[in-house]
C-alpha cells in the first residue's frame, strides 16, 4: 500500500520542468471538421473508456430535448399578433433545442457568450478579476487574457500566442465539459511559457465559466479525460507539491487531496525549533515528511527510506519530538489512502478514477 501511494501521490511529479510543454495537439478546421465531429458526436453519443478494456458511460449531457412546433398557420388578418407569439416561440424552441456540444462549438466560433458564474474564483493578486455575471464572447475572454497577462512595463508582448480547446467528462456523473486554453502568456515572468485554462459548462440552455488555472515553468495542471485535474509543482528543491481535484457535473472544481513533500532542510517546516536541536550542524539530512490536506483534515506522514545509517537515529528522534512535543499526529499511508477514499465517496466520485489519468486531447482553434 506504500508503495501504491507514493506512485499516486508522486505521478507525474518529473513533469514539474517539461510538464507544461509537453501536449499531444491536433489542428483543426472549425468551420468543417468540428461540424462533422459535432454531428458523430451527436449521432454515436461519444463514450469515454474508464479504463482500458471497460466500456465507457454515455454523456448524460448529450441527449436531445424533445422538439415542439406548431404546425398551425393564421386563419384571419385579426390573428397576426397570436402568429407573432407563435413565431417567437417557434424560435425560441429551436434554440432550446441545441445540445450542449452545439453551445460549446458556437462558443469556441464567437457565435455565442458564456456567463462568468457567481462561484467563479476571485484573487486578491489580479490586476483584473473576471466579474460574476457579466458576459464573455470567445474573443473577449482572449482579450481579458491579454490585458490580465502582460504588462506594458516588463514585456513588449500584447497577445497570447495560441489557444487550443478539449473535452472532459465531470468525474461525478460522465457530463461533457469544456476546456479553452490561452497558451504563450507573461504570467509570472517574461518568455515563462505559462498558459491558462478556463472551465466550461452549460447549465439550461445557458454556458457558465466556472473556474480556470494557470501554469508555468515550475507547476503543471494535466485535465484528464475523467475529469482529474492532476497538479504537481516546486516551490524550491525540498518543497514539491501534489494534488488532484475533480471536475463536477456543474463545472465546479472540488479538492480531492493536496499533499506537500518536504525533503532534507525543508522538514524544519513541521518544527524548526526542534529541528535545530535535532540537527544542529547536520546537512543533507535526507528525511522526507508530507503534510496531507484532504477535505477538512490534514494529515503527517513521513519516510525515513533515505535515511543514512549515521542519520536514522536522529531522524527518528526528529519525528518523536515532533508527536510528543509539537502534538504532530503521524499517521501510516493506509489512513491517508482511506482519507481519499472517503473525500471521494463525499463529492460522489469512484476513488479508482485517481489510477486512471489519460490527459485530455487539445486541438488548436483556428
Amino acid at each position: 500500500m506504500k508503495k501504491k501511494m507514493i506512485a499516486i501521490l508522486l505521478i507525474g511529479m518529473a513533469m514539474t520542468c517539461t510538464g507544461c510543454n509537453k501536449q499531444e495537439i491536433h489542428s483543426i478546421d472549425m468551420n468543417s471538421e468540428e461540424e462533422t465531429k459535432t454531428q458523430l458526436y451527436q449521432e454515436n453519443n461519444t463514450e469515454y473508456n474508464m479504463a482500458e478494456n471497460d466500456t465507457g458511460q454515455k454523456s448524460s449531457l448529450q441527449e436531445m430535448f424533445d422538439s415542439t412546433q406548431s404546425n398551425e398557420t393564421p386563419q384571419e388578418t385579426s390573428d397576426n399578433v397570436q402568429d407573432n407569439e407563435m413565431s417567437q416561440g417557434s424560435s425560441d424552441s429551436t434554440q432550446s433545442n441545441e445540445t450542449t456540444q452545439d453551445l460549446y462549438t458556437r462558443f469556441i466560433k464567437n457565435e455565442v457568450s458564456v456567463i462568468v458564474d457567481k462561484d467563479f474564483p476571485q484573487y486578491d493578486y489580479k490586476v483584473f478579476n473576471l466579474e460574476p455575471g457579466k458576459s464573455y464572447t470567445f474573443t473577449e475572454l482572449g482579450e481579458y487574457v491579454n490585458a490580465s497577462s502582460f504588462d506594458p512595463e516588463y514585456s513588449t508582448k500584447t497577445s497570447y500566442d495560441n489557444a487550443q480547446y478539449a473535452y472532459l467528462e465531470s468525474s461525478d456523473n460522465h457530463t461533457r465539459i469544456l476546456l479553452v486554453k490561452f497558451l504563450g502568456l507573461g504570467i509570472y515572468s517574461p518568455e515563462d511559457n505559462s498558459f491558462a485554462v478556463y472551465v466550461i459548462a452549460e447549465n439550461n440552455g445557458q454556458l457558465y465559466l466556472t473556474n480556470s488555472y494557470e501554469c508555468w515553468a515550475r507547476s503543471y495542471t494535466r485535465a484528464c479525460k475523467n475529469g482529474l485535474q492532476v497538479s504537481g509543482g516546486s516551490s524550491g528543491a525540498g518543497d514539491h507539491f501534489a494534488a488532484v481535484s475533480a471536475v463536477l457535473k456543474n463545472g465546479d472544481v472540488e479538492d480531492i487531496y493536496a499533499t506537500e513533500i518536504l525533503s532534507g532542510w525543508w522538514a524544519s517546516y513541521i518544527n524548526e525549533a526542534i529541528y535545530n536541536e535535532v540537527f544542529a550542524g547536520k546537512e543533507d539530512i535526507l528525511l522526507s515528511v508530507m503534510v496531507h490536506t484532504i477535505g477538512d483534515k490534514t494529515l503527517h506522514t513521513y519516510d525515513l527510506s533515505e535515511c543514512t545509517e549515521e542519520q536514522l537515529e536522529l531522524c527518528e528522534t526528529y519525528i518523536n519530538r515532533c508527536r510528543d512535543e509539537a502534538e504532530i499526529n503521524w499517521v501510516t499511508e493506509e489512513d491517508v489512502w482511506k482519507a481519499i477514499q472517503e473525500r471521494c465517496s463525499a463529492l460522489g466520485i469512484d476513488d479508482k478514477l485517481i489510477e486512471q489519468q489519460e490527459e485530455v486531447d487539445w486541438i488548436d482553434i483556428q
